[in-house]
């Protein structure tokens, strides 16, 4: 591992996309009335952090920069598809509803995240010159 991979921003990104999904997690089960137990959010978000993982592996394989929203594309589309494909074969649903519900949460935090970062970084950098 480099010391890019390893910097405090990378660490910074993985740990907001590992809230993001935990949130929709709670979130889907508070909405639906379920339990807020340990063992109902693992049950709930394994899919879909598996599919972050993935997502993660696929950023820094191809190298694509943690902060881009590029990177939150990839991580957004990996952490969908695998995630529907494991809760479906888990017997766990995969209504189109959710399926669309699910894309539009996790895009405007995954991607939205980014994109307000790189914003926020872009005005700072102005406001120095």
């Amino acid at each position: 591992m480099n010391d890019e991979l390893a910097s405090p921003s990378v660490r910074r990104a993985l740990v907001a996309d590992v809230i993001c999904v935990i949130l929709f997690a709670t979130i889907g089960r508070a909405s639906h009335g379920e339990v807020l137990s340990p063992g109902g959010l693992l049950r709930t978000g394994t899919p879909f952090v598996l599919g972050l993982a993935v997502g993660w592996v696929i950023i820094v394989t191809v190298r694509i920069a943690a902060l881009r929203w590029s990177a939150g594309a990839v991580l957004w589309a990996s952490t969908i598809i695998v995630g529907m494909v494991v809760r479906h074969f888990t017997g766990q649903g995969v209504a189109v509803t959710f399926i669309i519900v699910a894309a539009c949460f996790l895009a405007l935090t995954l991607i939205g995240w980014r994109v307000i970062a790189t914003a926020i970084g872009v005005a700072r950098r102005k406001r120095r010159a």
